[in-house]
């Protein structure tokens, strides 16, 4: 009998966030694949150095595993360059252009979205897109491009049901909600420290402005972990009371969510893996009520949920936060449902049925 062979496609390989997580759990599900991307930076991401990914023509271009985000126009070509042909399951991963590659006839094409291009089809959320030149012109090719690359997919896989309502919105499919794999440790115990967290790329969608705004009014000690182009700007805006710390590395990550009060998750996102961690260390999470959130954060048990995005919302939401008393019980119980074992579980199940 033929054996299988299976490829996989990371968008780029660039920076580690929340999809390389999923990526990892889909590599040591299917420990035979070849790993594709348009481009890897090495240095950023030596993990991926074992699995020898096979890049586009934009690895041989300088600096562009660094800034890849500048040329959006060449980002569509790299990913419908790369060479599938051979390959019988294709499993793409995608926030933006992974979904886009050349599907070989009879190949079968499994995109596990991140999210529809958040800055096609939700600019209000996400302006990158709009404020790069010619963006307003670039914006209705690729709104024309995301829908036409639909026809290579033949099951979308979503990480949320957030994810899979906007995939059925924006390009009439129906997908399998399978929530990503987070990667925990046991809880630190740490006793709780008197800061509240943030933790996340400093980038314009994550609405850390709104925190610090918040905290401003508060006075509470905050501590902001991350680093990216907001960060200039946020730390003018904080007073005294509001620490940046960089970014950090994983057991620096966890030492500070064991420790906060809580963490302040003000950006609305499709899924949303740090709560989960937050939760893992027994720290209860304020946060934006509306997309991933509302699937993982129980208002009154894990967490307090504001419903407008706005310092005054979040204002208000540490003040009822201070308020109620959560179970340990309740917070560490959660992160169960999100295991990579259930993950692999799941996504074999749905292979094997395909």
């Amino acid at each position: 009998m033929k054996r299988e062979k299976i490829a996989v496609v990371a968008e780029w390989l660039t920076w580690r966030g929340g999809g390389e997580t999923v990526l990892d759990a889909i590599l040591e599900t299917f420990p035979d694949a070849d790993l594709f991307s348009t481009v890897y930076n090495e240095n950023k991401l030596p993990e991926y150095r074992k699995f020898h990914p096979r890049t586009s023509f934009l690895q041989k271009i300088p600096l562009v595993n660094k800034k890849h985000q500048l040329i959006p126009p060449l980002l569509l070509k790299a990913i419908e360059s790369i060479d599938l042909e051979g390959y019988d399951l294709i499993i793409s991963l995608s926030s933006a252009i992974g979904k886009g590659i050349k599907r070989p006839e009879g190949a079968v094409h499994v995109c596990y979205c991140h999210t529809p291009m958040r800055y096609v089809w939700q600019s209000d959320i996400d302006d990158r897109l709009v404020k790069l030149p010619l963006g307003k012109y670039f914006l209705n090719y690729l709104k024309n491009w995301d829908l036409r690359t639909n026809k290579t997919v033949n099951y979308f896989l979503a990480n949320s049901k957030n994810t899979a309502s906007r995939i059925k919105k924006f390009y009439n499919k129906d997908a399998t909600v399978i929530y990503p794999p987070v990667k925990t440790i046991p809880p630190l115990n740490i006793k709780k420290g008197n800061y509240y967290l943030c933790l996340g790329r400093l980038i314009p969608y994550k609405r850390f402005d709104l925190a610090i705004e918040a905290f401003n009014m508060l006075g509470h000690r905050l501590i902001v972990a991350g680093d990216g182009p907001e960060a200039a700007k946020l730390k003018k805006m904080a007073r005294e009371n509001i620490q940046f710390v960089g970014a950090v590395n994983n057991e620096r990550k966890y030492q500070l969510l064991s420790g906060a009060k809580a963490l302040i998750f003000p950006g609305e996102e499709d899924f949303g893996i740090v709560p989960i961690e937050a939760m893992s260390q027994g720290t209860p999470v304020i946060a934006y009520g509306k997309g991933g959130a509302l699937e993982t954060v129980v208002d009154g048990k894990t967490g307090v949920l504001f419903n407008e995005q706005s310092a005054e919302s979040i204002y208000n939401a540490v003040k009822k936060f201070e308020k109620i008393k959560f179970a340990d019980s309740d917070l560490l119980k959660q992160p169960e449902k999100y295991s990579l074992k259930r993950f692999q579980k799941e996504i074999r199940e749905f292979i094997e049925k395909i």
